[in-house]
């Protein structure tokens, strides 16, 4: 071997110190990438984001949510179908994946929830489930040709402002039931109360846990209503009395057109009448299974009458349906129909009926062979059904 070929070897034969470094940091240097890629998919998996992503649930017999006495329960072929969406909160490793998904849609936090918290919005959630519950109840019971009796039961704090008199002394799902011991039966008589009195008074109400429990007082001073930005930009703010001083205090009121001061208000965003229905003529117990939201009220409804009639509801064809339920058998609007329209079309129903809102949605995702129905009143419903050979019970109630 001659000198310049043991010059380019190292001891025993082993390359040059130059080429040994070269080689160290190319490995380190993918070593650190690796690391670093382990590292942020560790973070990512901790990280939240101000995102849901909203996926095709499952439409599932309601007929398995609902409890009858026996005496006055009958089976039928061709179940109807109630249809839910997952809404998933999204972390920083789960955005490319849901992304990625056809079937998913990616929506904010701020659509989702508004300006209230998760706990906040699933207890909204329960008191609207609850509320479809018995809206399904007492219409399908009416159309069986029972007569259900309701009457109202005081105002429903649905949503509240954090900041807000509400927001320390209200709670959401709580029913005021009277405001300085003079009843309080509707979401209306709740703010003709609140009118009589001047921001800074300090108030007792009189509420109780939806839909029933015990009943507490509360003291609650009311704020006042403040307008907040000029022009266009302007818009009315409950602040607490004493604050918000920079802000004028007249303004129109939305009821009478006139221009008003030192209105009071209490902070409550949402606010709606409860109700309490009568004694049913039998037990009826609606189960949820942990599914909130109102949109399971005319499945909800359609079961229930197709369980306690002999004759078949749905003329043995698999029906799904998606829509809140008035007490008066009005349906209305709900989201994530896309979503479900997959989930139905999965679970092979022939018919899917959805809110006038939704139906072009409901069309789009529909495959072509699944029969959409936009229905706005349960009537509406009811003459589509007959058409397919089910038999529809007259209302007497």
């Amino acid at each position: 071997m001659t000198g310049h070929d043991e010059a380019s070897l190292g001891t025993e034969g082993n390359p040059p110190a130059a080429e040994r470094k070269h080689r160290w940091n190319w490995r380190y240097t993918v070593l650190c990438v690796i690391a670093v890629i382990v590292i942020a998919g560790v973070l990512a998996s901790f990280i939240s984001v101000p995102y849901y992503a909203l996926t095709p649930g499952v439409a599932q017999p309601v007929g398995k949510l609902i409890d009858v006495p026996a005496a006055h329960s009958h089976s039928h072929s061709g179940p109807v179908l109630l249809v839910d969406v997952e809404l998933t909160p999204l972390r920083a490793i789960d955005w490319l994946y849901f992304e990625l998904d056809s079937n998913a849609q990616i929506v904010s936090s701020s659509e989702i929830l508004g300006p209230e918290n998760a706990s906040q919005y699933e207890i909204e959630g329960e008191i609207d489930m609850s509320d479809a519950q018995q809206a399904a109840t007492v219409v399908a019971l009416n159309h069986l040709g029972y007569h259900v009796d309701v009457r109202e039961a005081g105002a429903l704090i649905y949503a509240v402002l954090p900041d807000s008199p509400a927001g320390r002394s209200l709670a959401v799902g709580d029913v005021v039931t009277a405001v300085g011991g003079v009843p309080v039966h509707s979401y209306v008589s709740l703010g003709v109360q609140i009118r009589r009195y001047r921001p800074g008074r300090v108030l007792t109400f009189s509420v109780r846990p939806y839909p029933d429990g015990k009943t507490r007082d509360v003291r609650v001073e009311l704020s006042e209503w403040r307008i907040k930005g000029k022009g266009k930009l302007a818009t009315l703010v409950c602040t607490p009395y004493g604050t918000g001083l920079n802000y004028p205090v007249e303004h129109i009121s939305p009821e009478t057109g006139k221009r008003v001061s030192a209105a009071p208000c209490i902070g409550a965003l949402d606010v709606e009448t409860s109700y309490e229905i009568g004694k049913l003529p039998f037990r009826v117990n609606l189960s949820s299974e942990g599914i909130i939201g109102p949109s399971a009220g005319l499945a909800f409804t359609l079961g229930l009458m197709d369980r306690l009639d002999p004759y078949s509801l749905t003329g043995g064809h698999k029906v799904a349906a998606t829509g809140t339920m008035s007490l008066n058998g009005d349906i209305g609007a709900v989201g994530g129909v896309a979503q479900k329209t997959i989930a139905v079309r999965a679970s092979g129903a022939k018919i899917f009926f959805v809110p006038p809102a939704e139906y072009k949605v409901a069309l789009a995702h529909s495959g072509g062979k699944l029969k959409i129905y936009p229905v706005s009143k349960i009537s509406q419903v009811l003459r589509i059904l007959e058409r397919y050979g089910g038999r529809v019970p007259g209302e007497k109630g």
